[in-house]
């Protein structure tokens, strides 16, 4: 439990050069519960990984002599509360930081509950919660009546005693602080009061306030008290376990909590503040302080085993039975440590309004799916931090828990994507990926991956469309720009069907793929920017009056720069009609509320490139996504100073489909939970153009919400359905009539898109209230659109004359069109606007 001691001699410097560590938590920065967005935010939540070598606490141990005695050795011992006091601080703690008072005091209280974890080097650390009895408290609320005594890689207090649950002991120790958690520490034992009171100290239920300062102030005064999480609470998140210490989470919400009396199953939950299925109505309210976390060294101590794990639940089971631990406190958030825990299982997230199964005969699909860390099991000699054992890369520094611990273990999180891939997304015929490993050691041979040398393709994507193709049939190809990747080796790409899309090819005159794109940013373009290729990755260096008051990572726009892909779609399988769609796969830094400049900086270069494209290719195609790393708009993870990172994007012209999606199933619009809040940082925007094709998105819930162990990815993969067939509609016309000779009554007829083939268009004029021969000339015509073009028009002669008459119409209808073409509108009504 206690992982502290290295804090000062390790973590410090980490994050003041922000080197990414897994392993160990990010979220001591000073991020806010509620306001974290990724996993590499909660590395960990006990001390397993929060601190510092246990000499420091050893040594204590071991080198003092027993002393029975203590600040208040002539009189009572203290009662926990005492010790705790009425704020956050113990009086008797050292008045700011981490640290421990010079004196010992004697306390008072019953052990409660044993409590064990590990930390990183695999060295078992014990402790035990403490608490007043009833009838022993101090009688004042503000202050807890429990708290955690800490003996470190010791199982007994100095003088010899064991901790033995139900003891009523006195005990002299040190008050100590460590990032606002009070503990007693040198803990020697003094007396045994009584034996036996296990039922002798309050258990309180958990049931916070929804208002998450109210929520602070509720589990700060409960501070190492036994806690009851009550059967039948809900479950809001699946089962997260840490690398490296087993220590794990599970968030819930009490079963009286209003959420858990919707009608709905799938809506019993927590969204975050600004979604229409949160708590309370309005964009910023209570932060949902009302969650509330289990943890497992409890177990871990019940089992004597601190490699223990909580059970697997996932989102929407229940508590079965009551769960009692001790409440403690690391990573900025209260845990309660249970002994024991079973869940009940309730409905499937994966059903909750899936993802449908595409007509690949006239829609086409696109997907955006962060991978988590697909890294394959080959020691790549150029690359020092892509396996075990390796010495560690500029800005990354071992232990590498994001690689694969075996062949076995790589080969099964193949199959088990690819099984999503099949199964869940049905195929898409383009998938944006993030979080694949751009290693290129490999090439691919008659669908086989001989590693003899590269091909230019990362090697981990090309392996999962083999692994596709074995388990489905289905053919996929991958692609990236290798110079996409960050300090660790991850890159966005593309997966997209080989029977459906290829890679336009691409020359050096090409205005965004060549070698001079024509995209209008303020940043300097890298050297790699020249380069031509399909796809292509665009970066700039960071322009210098961008805010990093919230962090940065690197000296330019991206680390992760975007992927640029141009793509010949076929209108169908096998279908000779092609059109051109842009596809732009993203992976924005990490930390909704820290790099916030910088995130809007990537937001602003993105479209920048969307509006080169537009600029440099009429009627392009564009589909923009991936992992933004923030929410949509409404919502801001910083609601007091809101930023609207995405701003640029939306103010390009592009389209947030979860808009679509929340106004939709407002249940299923999320694609990541963390600390037990439903989010979205997943998103795929498209242009006006591609709006206009629009079906419907969908999230697939196959990862977000399960746990450890049964899922493959910490994001749930989105899935957008679009026409693919070209759309043909004929517009309105009017003309004022004239008193003699004709007037032209000009009918536009246009397509949803080009054609890559001319096409041949018939109408003919339908006399309404307007009378062929009398009011206008008969007409039965013929016009081509020729190929790359999107407009034509008809034109129907009016006939002027000085009766008075009202307005008169006439119907334009277009027949003996393409079976491909989708009817969007095939009448158009003329209007003569009489003028006698």
């Amino acid at each position: 439990m206690r992982h502290k001691r290295i804090w000062p001699a390790i973590v410090a410097p980490i994050l003041a050069a922000a080197i990414l560590v897994p392993g160990v938590a990010h979220a001591q920065q000073g991020a806010t519960q509620g306001q974290q967005g990724t996993a590499q935010t909660q590395q960990g939540t006990t001390e397993a990984q929060q601190g510092a070598t246990q000499g420091e606490q050893r040594g204590e141990h071991q080198g003092e002599q027993r002393s029975i005695g203590g600040e208040n050795a002539d009189g009572d011992p203290l009662t926990i509360g005492a010790v705790q006091g009425k704020i956050a601080r113990s009086p008797l703690a050292p008045a700011t930081g981490n640290g421990s008072s010079t004196t010992k005091y004697q306390v008072r209280g019953v052990v409660t509950q044993i409590a064990l974890s590990h930390d990183q080097a695999g060295t078992d650390q014990h402790g035990f919660f403490f608490q007043s009895r009833t009838g022993g408290e101090d009688g004042d609320p503000a202050s807890s009546d429990g708290i955690f005594v800490y003996t470190g890689a010791f199982t007994t207090l100095i003088g010899g005693y064991t901790p033995r649950i139900g003891d009523e002991i006195v005990i002299s120790a040190r008050v100590s602080e460590f990032f606002n958690f009070t503990e007693l520490t040198s803990a020697e034992y003094v007396a045994t009061l009584a034996t036996g009171l296990t039922g002798a100290v309050q258990v309180t239920d958990a049931r916070p306030p929804a208002d998450a300062g109210d929520a602070a102030t509720y589990w700060e005064r409960h501070e190492g008290m036994q806690m009851r999480v009550r059967a039948g609470s809900g479950v809001i998140s699946g089962t997260k376990v840490f690398a490296g210490t087993d220590d794990a989470e599970i968030w819930a919400i009490d079963r009286d909590d209003p959420l858990m009396k919707r009608e709905d199953p799938y809506t019993r939950r927590v969204f975050r503040d600004a979604h229409p299925l949160d708590d309370q109505f309005g964009l910023v309210d209570n932060g949902n302080g009302n969650r509330v976390m289990i943890g497992p060294m409890g177990l871990k101590a019940a089992a004597d085993d601190s490699r223990v794990v909580l059970p697997p639940a996932r989102t929407f089971d229940t508590v079965t039975n009551d769960a009692v631990g001790g409440l403690y406190y690391a990573f900025n958030k209260y845990g309660i440590q249970v002994s024991a825990v079973d869940f009940t299982r309730g409905v499937d997230p994966s059903v909750n309004h899936p993802p449908a199964t595409a007509d690949r005969r006239r829609e086409l699909a696109v997907s955006t799916f962060n991978l988590e860390n697909l890294y394959d099991f080959r020691d790549d000699p150029s690359d020092g931090c892509d396996f075990v054992g390796n010495t560690g890369c500029p800005g990354v520094a071992p232990p590498f828990d994001y690689v694969p611990s075996s062949a076995e273990a790589y080969g099964s999180k193949l199959v088990g994507l690819a099984d999503q891939i099949i199964d869940d997304l049905h195929g898409p015929d383009l998938i944006l990926t993030q979080e694949a490993e751009d290693q290129d050691m490999c090439t691919v041979t008659k669908n086989r991956l001989t590693c003899a040398g590269p091909d230019g393709m990362p090697d981990t994507l090309q392996e999962l469309a083999l692994t596709i193709k074995a388990r489905s049939g289905i053919a996929y190809a991958s692609a990236a720009d290798r110079s996409g990747a960050d300090a660790r080796g991850i890159s966005s790409g593309f997966l997209y069907r080989t029977d459906r899309l290829q890679l336009a090819r691409v020359t050096a005159a090409d205005p965004i793929l060549g070698s001079a794109p024509r995209v209008d940013y303020r940043g300097t373009p890298l050297a790699s920017n020249s380069d031509v290729s399909n796809p292509k990755t665009l970066n700039a260096t960071l322009p210098s009056d961008v805010d990093v008051s919230t962090g940065v990572d690197g000296s330019n726009v991206y680390t992760r720069a975007p992927q640029v892909a141009l793509f010949t779609v076929k209108a169908a399988p096998g279908s000779s009609s092609s059109y051109q769609l842009w596809a732009i796969s993203n992976h924005f830094s990490s930390g909704p509320d820290t790099r916030v400049g910088q995130r809007t900086e990537q937001a602003a270069y993105g479209a920048a490139i969307v509006t080169g494209i537009k600029a440099t290719h009429p009627h392009a195609r564009v589909i923009y996504g991936g992992d933004l790393n923030v929410f949509p708009r409404p919502d801001d993870p910083i609601p007091a100073h809101p930023g609207d990172q995405l701003g640029p994007l939306y103010r390009a012209g592009l389209n947030n489909l979860w808009e679509e999606l929340v106004m939709d199933v407002p249940e299923a619009a999320y694609s990541y939970v963390f600390d037990g809040q439903a989010q979205t940082l997943d998103s795929l925007f498209a242009d006006q153009e591609l709006t206009g094709d629009f079906i419907d998105m969908r999230s697939a819930h196959i990862n977000a919400d399960r746990p450890a162990g049964e899922s493959t990815s910490d994001h749930d993969p989105q899935v957008a359905r679009f026409e693919s067939q070209a759309g043909i509609r004929v517009g309105d016309a009017s003309v004022a009539e004239g008193n003699a000779g004709t007037a032209r009554l000009v009918f536009p007829v246009t397509l949803s898109r080009p054609l890559s083939q001319k096409l041949t268009v018939c109408a003919a004029a339908v006399p309404g209230t307007a009378l062929a021969a009398t009011d206008f000339d008969p007409f039965l015509g013929c016009t081509t659109i020729p190929a790359g073009e999107v407009a034509a028009s008809f034109t129907v002669n009016v006939r002027g004359d000085r009766r008075r008459e009202g307005d008169e119409t006439l119907t334009l209808s277009i027949a003996g069109l393409d079976a491909g073409l989708r009817r969007l509108d095939t009448t158009g009504t003329g209007t003569i606007v009489d003028d006698d």
